[in-house]
């Protein structure tokens, strides 16, 4: 990580993720009253006073929890608090110092990182010192008292922060990130197949539905290129959602789609493409990333089926589905053996470059002229549609605009005609390609 790190560390509730909002300015983390909504790391870059850092939200540390996802939780904790250059141990000025927090900061008082001992829910400064005199019994010298929902002393506490933090490393210039949103259904392995990826236990895995919360984002680097990995929570129909956490979690989720190059739909593969894989799909279209879908748990069939043929046959399977997006790429994957792992991360490259494609004017034209001299364009009431000139206006979707003599004699058929032979012609594999038609001599 070419950047210091910073890690918001605590028990439950004493109102990190609200920090770690207020800290970068976003919403990226789920708050919520419910004690454990955050479980993973969280991480997201923050500038103040010309240093950028990066911080990490961290879920609530029990410290003697026997259930197996609080014991997780823990976990994820305690690599934060291994990787940071700077510790921000939360507590809860309300609650005073409790033995949660005093287990905590034996177990902190092991590292040799700064820790900044901070007091949230301070909500009156004026009698601060009241509120945080009994925190000196913890051992980490003055506290820094705060209110994370009202903003108080946040300009104090981040330049506590940058005051620890260690000379910055010198920067490179990258290529610009591609940002991948892993979406899907509850329980499909999204975060497992992070994981395997990343070659840690980075994300909670458990088959508890509903595990993942907030939208992770992962940095890796494949094949020179930095990749941005959004773990989702797992997307349900609406009739079964009721938790507000989970409308939240969904929320972001979508979210993470909107901000995506390139969407990642997983898939069981026992259960196929199922109504709500195809609402999904709907968004992706809609939003116009590039769309891959990862058939998951493929080693999961039996091995006298694992031919060729039968991936061909569920591949047409599924595309006979959705005629709506000719475009999607499939590919077959197990995060459990770490099968077909490369072939995604190629795939998710692969998909990226054909989104941001630029044609030149020149090529463009010669292909329309030569699709319009195969299929003459249709003529309705006795008029035909002329193409008379082609040339693309964006990219990241490519969306290209032709000057035709009437927009009316421009059919949705003729449309999907020339869309499949520029495919044909250049690719644009896995990526949406659009058209927006001008009538010569009219305005927009």
């Amino acid at each position: 990580m070419d950047k210091s790190v910073v890690a918001i560390v605590g028990r439950p509730n004493v109102g990190k993720s609200t920090l770690f909002n207020r800290l970068s300015s976003t919403r990226q983390a789920i708050v919520h009253p419910t004690p454990g909504v955050t479980r993973d790391r969280n991480y997201i870059e923050v500038s103040w006073s010309g240093v950028d850092f990066v911080l990490v939200d961290t879920g609530g540390i029990e410290v003697n929890a026997d259930d197996p996802i609080l014991q997780q939780i823990r976990y994820q904790a305690e690599v934060a608090i291994k990787e940071a250059d700077v510790i921000v141990f939360l507590c809860d000025a309300k609650d005073g110092v409790t033995a949660q927090d005093v287990e905590i900061s034996r177990m902190l008082h092991k590292t040799e990182q700064p820790i900044i001992l901070t007091i949230n829910k301070v909500d009156n400064m004026l009698r601060d010192a009241e509120f945080t005199s009994e925190f000196y019994k913890l051992g980490m010298g003055n506290p820094i008292a705060i209110s994370s929902i009202h903003g108080l002393n946040i300009n104090d506490l981040l330049d506590e922060i940058i005051s620890h933090l260690p000379q910055c490393r010198e920067a490179v210039d990258k290529k610009p990130q591609i940002p991948v949103a892993v979406v899907g259904k509850p329980n499909v392995g999204k975060s497992s197949l992070i994981n395997v990826i990343l070659g840690e236990e980075r994300l909670l895995v458990h088959d508890v539905p509903g595990t993942t919360r907030d939208t992770i984002d992962t940095n890796i680097t494949w094949n020179g290129q930095e990749i941005v990995l959004i773990d989702t929570a797992g997307i349900r129909k609406k009739a079964k959602i009721k938790e507000d956490v989970e409308k939240s979690s969904i929320l972001r989720a979508l979210e993470a789609v909107e901000r995506s190059t390139v969407s990642v739909l997983m898939i069981d593969c026992n259960e196929g493409l199922t109504e709500q894989d195809q609402k999904i799909l709907s968004k992706m279209e809609s939003r116009g990333c590039g769309c891959i879908i990862a058939i998951n748990k493929w080693d999961l069939r039996p091995l006298e089926e694992e031919t060729e043929e039968l991936r061909e046959k569920y591949k047409a399977f599924i595309q006979k589905q959705i005629p709506y997006i000719v475009y999607v790429k499939i590919v077959f994957i197990s995060a459990l053996k770490k099968q077909g792992i490369t072939r995604l991360l190629n795939l998710v490259e692969k998909t990226a470059q054909e989104h941001g494609r630029w044609l030149t004017t020149g090529r463009l034209n010669r292909a329309i002229e030569k699709a319009c001299e195969d299929i003459h364009p249709p003529a309705i009431n006795g008029k035909q549609l002329k193409i008379y000139y082609a040339t693309q206006v964006k990219s990241s979707p490519p969306i290209f605009a032709l000057f035709i003599n009437q927009t009316t004699l421009f059919t949705d058929a003729y449309s999907r005609y020339l869309m499949k032979r520029l495919r044909e012609e250049f690719g644009f594999e896995g990526v949406p390609v659009r058209f927006t038609v001008k009538q010569r001599g009219k305005k927009k």
